[in-house]
């Protein structure tokens, strides 16, 4: 039977006591829905007076702080990047220091002060009662220079690797090719092109279009027109052919017939891209030459035909067979 101390006791308090009773069984308390309730009631007010007790407790933490650079004239740049952030020993009571550390305001650094002093320009707010004890850096030093912009050209950094068979149509194209930049004259005249990020294609097939970043390790210093850049490749298989084509001398004295060539016709072998194939066996821009001026100055008795090939096809390493041919020349009589 509870005792009338016991019975001044609030209903809820006596019940949860009444749950960590030695009397009864086991099986009783395990059976009772309410107990499992109880205890996380009792772990519950727990943790929170312990959270109370122990955020007010005096502390000392180190924070950090984000840094902002002010008030930098149009024609005006930083010559080196100030610390992107700053750190602050605070010692205050443990529910200002999270308000602080989970959102720690911006230092402000103004650029009409070639030094700052951090600690008078980190400001914590108005309701918050941490002291700020030491700050590391102590100071700031800004240095500026005149403005200056120049047009550069971006170089891609890009690592291809194709599929089996394939080939790369043309050099890989950029858009824009060029970027504009503008900062401090000691820091963007060494600048000759804008690289772009690391980027590794496997597997390249056909036509690839890809943004690429570009490369930002002037980050605060350097002021870009564009982050970024698309870029094509172009790749395809290419198939060898053969195409037999006379050979014509150019630059004979008009109404003479001085020169003969053995053999007056000859092969040109060739690659062209797979899709062209039948194109390139149609065309008739495929023909080489001979010049009077090559035959006159040669000393040897052959001299090696000059290949010409579609502009509007794909083709690579043209090349004539035989590579050679003899000449004869016959004088006219005057």
């Amino acid at each position: 039977m509870a005792s009338s101390s016991d019975s001044q006791v609030p209903i809820f308090l006596e019940r949860v006591r009444s749950l960590f009773r030695s009397s009864g069984s086991a099986n009783q308390r395990d059976d009772d829905p309410q107990r499992g309730t109880a205890i996380a009631v009792c772990v519950l007010l727990s943790l929170v007076l312990w959270l109370s007790l122990t955020l007010q407790e005096e502390r000392t933490v180190s924070v950090s702080f984000p840094v902002e650079v002010m008030n930098v004239a149009e024609d005006q740049a930083l010559t080196q990047r100030p610390p992107s952030s700053v750190t602050a020993q605070l010692a205050g009571n443990g529910m200002d220091l999270i308000r602080v550390a989970y959102n720690p305001p911006v230092v402000e650094v103004s650029a009409e002060q070639n030094r700052i002093n951090v600690q008078e320009a980190l400001r914590l707010p108005r309701a918050n009662d941490a002291q700020v004890l030491s700050v590391r850096p102590t100071t700031i030093t800004l240095d500026l220079e005149p403005r200056m912009e120049t047009r550069l050209p971006v170089r891609p950094r890009i690592d291809l690797r194709l599929a089996s068979t394939y080939e790369l149509i043309d050099e890989p194209t950029l858009q824009p090719d060029s970027v504009t930049v503008s900062g401090a004259q000691s820091v963007v005249s060494p600048l000759s092109g804008w690289p772009t990020d690391s980027l590794v294609l496997e597997n390249v097939q056909d036509t690839v279009r890809r943004e690429v970043p570009l490369q930002d390790t002037l980050s605060g210093l350097v002021a870009r027109s564009t982050d970024r850049v698309r870029m094509t490749v172009r790749t395809g298989k290419f198939a060898e052919e053969t195409r037999e084509v006379e050979v014509e001398v150019t630059g004979v004295p008009a109404g003479q017939d001085l020169v003969a060539l053995q053999p007056s016709t000859i092969r040109i072998r060739y690659r062209v891209l797979f899709d062209q194939l039948f194109a390139s066996r149609r065309s008739s821009e495929f023909f080489a030459t001979v010049s009077y001026s090559q035959i006159r100055s040669d000393t040897t008795g052959s001299v090696e035909p000059q290949i010409h090939v579609p502009s509007d096809l794909v083709i690579r390493d043209p090349e004539p067979i035989p590579p050679r041919v003899q000449y004869y020349t016959f004088l006219s009589e005057q």
